[in-house]
């Protein structure tokens, strides 16, 4: 819809400096300079990431945390009619939760978690990933895997996602593993506030978008956190 408005989309365009001049920004990009009226930043789990000096207020808000998923190759229907017959999203009631669907197509499984106590390659985590989809469905245990993936999901102190103006420049993030529904809300109401609409003026912009003193952009806290709700999960 933003390429039938005229809207030009430039893929794989890093960003290096973003700095006010008069009413405008300009924002230095590894492809040329661009002149803006209004900045959107809306990279949460990959924020400071890549440039960790352009953004350190939002790097010290959003943590990122690697999520890892799978797809089985194609089963039968009667299989996955069995497996799963009421076609619906599901996820469990532990700290380390693992999450699992259909995909779009109905055919395979998708099947996703965190397994490793550091961030790893996806090659790396499919093997622990398909034992967790053994333990629930253990008649996939001569299942082949064809797919393997990871991404950063962009988490929040407080467990709530954000948008908002910081120096003038626009702001959504902070999911919290729930972006496919929540980017896609926030993305529509951010449009809405650049545009002057009173319903892009959100509750959640008036919540303070909290970080603690001890966190800086790299969650070094994150592996002991792991661990340790393994723990508390029984699984060692």
């Amino acid at each position: 819809m933003a390429k039938a408005a005229g809207a030009e989309v430039v893929s794989y365009c890093k960003v290096d400096n973003i700095a006010r001049d008069g009413q405008d920004f300009l924002v230095q990009t590894a492809k040329g300079l661009v002149r803006a009226k209004d900045v959107i930043v809306a990279t949460s789990g990959y924020t400071g990431l890549t440039v960790k000096s352009l953004l350190p207020w939002h790097r010290r808000r959003v943590i990122p945390i690697g999520s890892y998923i799978i797809a089985t190759e194609p089963l039968g229907e009667d299989q996955i009619n069995r497996l799963m017959p009421n076609n619906r999203v599901n996820s469990d009631t532990r700290k380390m939760v693992v999450y699992y669907r259909r995909c779009t197509e109905g055919k395979r499984i998708l099947f996703g978690g965190r397994v490793a106590i550091s961030e790893s390659a996806a090659s790396n985590a499919a093997p622990a990933l398909h034992k967790e989809l053994c333990r629930i469905f253990p008649e996939l245990a001569t299942t082949k895997i064809t797919h393997s993936w990871m991404g950063f999901v962009g988490y929040t102190f407080d467990s709530l996602p954000h948008m908002g103006i910081k120096d003038g420049v626009h702001y959504s993030m902070g999911y919290c593993g729930s972006g496919v529904s929540l980017a896609s809300y926030f993305g529509k109401r951010i449009g809405q506030r650049v545009l002057g609409h009173p319903e892009g003026k959100r509750p959640l912009e008036d919540v303070e978008f909290e970080t603690r003193f001890y966190y800086g952009g790299k969650p070094w806290f994150l592996e002991p956190s792991i661990a340790y709700f393994r723990w508390k999960d029984g699984r060692g």
